[in-house]
């Protein structure tokens, strides 16, 4: 959709801002506002109202939501003296003043679902959940658990979330999917409902395909009543586990089958569906990173690209997963750095970047970064794990596990948790809970059956437990999977003086 008002023009479909034809580069938040403005033009938003709507009800200082007004301002060649566009209203907050082509912009909406054919960037809508049981307690439920969602869901890179579903909350019948995809032009719905069973409350949910009305996943979840009680965190995060991955798969598989030239969001998808559904392994590191360093030449300001390179590289180079060390950290190092000047409000570049650090050992540089990313989004859970391993490399076993859990517990349930279980186990091998290091270590292997890291992570466990037969057995299935695995990539990951203890016992 475009937005257009005297010379400039708000594209939400290719996310840009053009004034008198030139592009702009704004900031995803500083965009984000923009939109939320010329959305509800004459309308008084108060700092609060702001951050319920940009920063979805996150806590942010008054001294951020002013910094992203002021850069809202200059992307439009506006000023707090001139207000042309964006007045403030003493006491009461900010409007947008300017006047917007509604004629332009209402021919631009019906063809919207026509465009976004071409380029494909992900859109869900949450609708209301339906409650079954006449039970006034649980309508209440029912309504957090739909906002919980849809929280929690925007941490998903480039995945839009429809602001439309309370449309859909009064209708004595819910349209189909196709029909939803008609009026909204989104992608993907999400529906359900909710009942109340004896002393248990039971959720239904199914993700469906607007445009084909085809269910790709339906999953069923129960709770105890009195476990809702002022705490739907356990509900919420069995939900999202099981939800995320199949949302991950098909958004993969939409990108994948999209006959169209690629745009850079549509390779960042790819790259990062490829590392969800296939695992972090030498064949996908690689395939990865070249999708990502395309996506990064097409659009030079894209930060997510650059981000996730170096997280990738990163790793890469920790493990031993990519050739050419130095040359992959040198291009970690400008990778990293450079997402971090194209964006250092978002959560999701924040926590890419800092754990590309902490890789590459430049812990005190990675620690305030992560911290920033888990402070602007507390669901952003590849941050609190990131946080937990950059903790691990510089010597504090206690809050590594302590923020590896946290991002453990909050994740889905895809091959990511391979790597963060082995790292928490490793955690707590030094802190000398070998049983749950142990557990955590099987855990790993479990998960992923070509992951050589989980396997080198408990053999060093075992060894720890005066277990060296086992310990010899899971070395030798680090050695099967990767065969040309180094001394130092072994040591780089459990100590030379572990390292060493375990190729003794061949």
């Amino acid at each position: 959709m475009l937005l257009r008002f005297a010379n400039i023009e708000l594209d939400t479909d290719r996310y840009e801002l053009r004034r008198r034809g030139e592009r702009i580069a704004v900031e995803p938040l500083v965009f984000d506002l923009l939109i939320h403005f010329a959305q509800h033009p004459n309308t008084i938003f108060s700092r609060d109202d702001l951050i319920a709507a940009v920063w979805n009800g996150r806590i942010v200082s008054d001294a951020t939501v002013s910094s992203c007004i002021k850069s809202a301002r200059k992307a439009l060649g506006d000023s707090g003296n001139r207000q042309i566009y964006i007045e403030t209203v003493q006491r009461r907050g900010f409007r947008f003043i300017g006047e917007i082509d509604l004629a332009r912009t209402q021919a631009q909406q019906q063809n919207s679902v026509t465009l976004r054919a071409k380029h494909f960037e992900p859109s869900l809508i949450v609708l209301p959940f339906k409650s079954i049981s006449d039970n006034p307690a649980i309508d209440g439920f029912t309504e957090g658990l739909v906002a919980n969602l849809e929280t929690i869901l925007t941490r998903i890179p480039l995945l839009r979330i429809s602001s439309q579903a309370s449309s859909y909350a009064n209708r004595d019948i819910t349209p189909t999917a196709r029909k939803i995809y008609e009026e909204t032009g989104v992608d993907f719905v999400l529906e359900g409902n909710v009942q109340v069973l004896e002393d248990q409350i039971r959720i239904n949910i199914q993700l469906v395909d607007a445009q084909s009305g085809f269910r790709l996943w339906a999953g069923q979840f129960e709770q105890l009543l009195n476990d809702i009680k002022g705490n739907m965190d356990s509900g919420i995060i069995a939900i999202i586990a099981k939800l995320e991955p199949q949302l991950n798969r098909a958004i993969y598989n939409r990108v994948r089958t999209n006959e169209e030239e690629p745009s850079a969001r549509e390779l960042y998808l790819e790259a990062s569906g490829i590392l969800a559904m296939k695992g972090w392994h030498l064949e996908t590191f690689s395939e990865a990173a070249n999708l990502l360093r395309r996506s990064a030449e097409l659009d030079v300001e894209f930060a997510l690209a650059p981000a996730y390179l170096s997280l990738i590289l990163a790793l890469g180079h920790r493990v031993g997963l990519l050739s050419e060390r130095e040359q992959t950290k040198d291009e970690a190092i400008q990778a990293a750095e450079h997402a971090l000047q194209l964006d250092n409000m978002d959560s999701t570049v924040l926590g890419f970047a800092g754990c590309a650090m902490a890789d590459l050992g430049l812990v005190n540089r990675a620690l305030p970064i992560l911290k920033n990313a888990v402070e602007l989004n507390p669901n952003n859970a590849q941050a609190w794990a990131a946080l937990g391993s950059a903790y691990l490399i510089d010597n504090n076993p206690e809050l590594a596990v302590t923020h590896l859990t946290r991002g453990i517990e909050m994740s889905p349930l895809d091959n990511r948790l391979a790597v963060w279980e082995a790292l928490l186990a490793l955690a707590l091998m030094l802190t000398h809970n070998l049983d749950a290091a142990l557990d955590r270590a099987e855990l790993a292997c479990q998960r992923d059956d070509r992951t050589y890291l989980s396997r080198i992570v408990l053999a060093a466990v075992l060894l720890c437990g005066r277990k060296p037969e086992a310990a010899q057995q899971a070395l030798a299935e680090a050695y099967r999977i990767k065969p040309d695995l180094s001394d130092t990539e072994m040591d780089a990951l459990i100590t030379s003086r572990l390292g060493q203890q375990l190729r003794a016992l061949n």
